[in-house]
């Protein structure tokens, strides 16, 4: 059993394992297009002169980004490391996010950990209890994508929202 007084609620970590070549999964990470099949619905890399980079221009350290969700969500931030095949790290909101891949066997091992998540009531909902729950779920997409080319993401916003995964206030039940 977790005991929440000791738990470390500032940072979270997740291992994925992907059946495709560490290539194509890091372009999944590190384009528009692909961030926008399994991730947000509209993807706006920016390099560090202030010009849209074009869907196959490599992403860079300094680059920023805008990220447009399906629902009514968006966050920008920078691209702070973008080693080729190896890792990409991200400003988020306030908390920073490293993705780590390798080759592992025959697949592709995927590790996010993000961190620098404010240790309040509200970062521990949102921040940690609420990302973990969202980044499991648009990890588990992308394996749908790459393995089925099915997008398990919501079709109609309006009905339900992949985006709070169900953390629903304890005031409002």
């Amino acid at each position: 059993m977790i005991d929440p007084t000791t738990y470390d609620w500032q940072r979270f970590s997740l291992t994925f394992y992907y059946n495709a070549h560490i290539t194509r999964v890091f372009r999944y990470w590190t384009g528009a297009e692909g961030l926008e099949s399994f991730f947000v619905e509209r993807c706006i890399f920016t390099n560090p002169r202030g010009e849209a980079r074009d869907n196959f221009e490599p992403l860079q350290s300094g680059d920023t980004y805008h990220w447009q969700f399906r629902h009514d969500f968006a966050v920008e931030g920078k691209i702070t490391a973008c080693v080729d095949k190896e890792q990409l790290s991200f400003s988020f909101g306030p908390m920073h996010v490293d993705v780590y891949f390798r080759v592992l066997d025959n697949q592709t091992e995927v590790q996010l950990i993000q961190s620098k998540i404010p240790d309040t009531p509200e970062g521990r909902v949102l921040g940690h209890l609420n990302c973990r729950s969202c980044w499991t779920f648009f990890m588990t997409n992308l394996s749908a994508v790459l393995d089925h080319g099915k997008d398990l993401r919501d079709e109609n916003p309006e009905l339900v929202s992949s985006m709070e995964v169900g953390f629903v206030p304890l005031t409002s039940r």
